[in-house]
């Protein structure tokens, strides 16, 4: 990493959140695993294995605390969340804007050449990211709900770093 690199961590408030949600969650899936009723154990046994990975996630990340992105004057790395991108050249990305799923909010990151980003994904990572495009239309997308700045913010710290790059608000 280099001195004129912008580190933005994950917030800790949200990651506590996130980590208390799933607990709480996974607990009401053992309750829901208690039922006679066979939708309701399989509602339990559902909530127990995401909410318990949601629960991990955040746990993980505040044990080992990593940049969740970072600017850097040849490219972004992205490592926000469960479908993080990795490093992306700035020669890569055609656009950014704040993308929108219900309440959800996300930084959307429009690549040139998508097909070839998704050719160096795994192959669960890459069918998710391809609904991603189909979802917001960008292949990646960073979660406003893991990081401590606004996402418009954000859009200002990459203009600030790369001005050519056409950002929609």
């Amino acid at each position: 990493m280099t001195p004129d690199a912008t580190v933005i961590y994950p917030s800790r408030k949200k990651l506590l959140l996130l980590t208390a949600g799933g607990v709480m969650f996974v607990v009401l899936g053992f309750f829901l695993l208690q039922s006679t009723d066979t939708e309701e154990r399989l509602a339990g046994i559902a909530g127990i294995v995401f909410f318990g990975f949601c629960a991990l996630f955040g746990v993980w990340r505040l044990v080992r605390p990593t940049p969740a992105v970072i600017l850097h004057p040849s490219g972004i790395f992205d490592n926000a969340s469960a479908l993080s991108a990795g490093f992306l050249h700035w020669d890569e990305i055609s656009s950014v804007y704040v993308a929108r799923i219900k309440n959800q909010r996300s930084l959307a990151i429009v690549l040139k050449d998508v097909d070839a980003f998704l050719s160096r994904q795994s192959g669960v990572k890459s069918k998710l990211m391809k609904m991603n495009v189909n979802l917001v239309g960008a292949a990646v997308n960073i979660p406003a709900s893991t990081l401590p700045i606004s996402l418009e913010e954000l859009i200002q710290q990459i203009q600030q770093r790369r001005p050519a790059l056409h950002a929609v608000s």
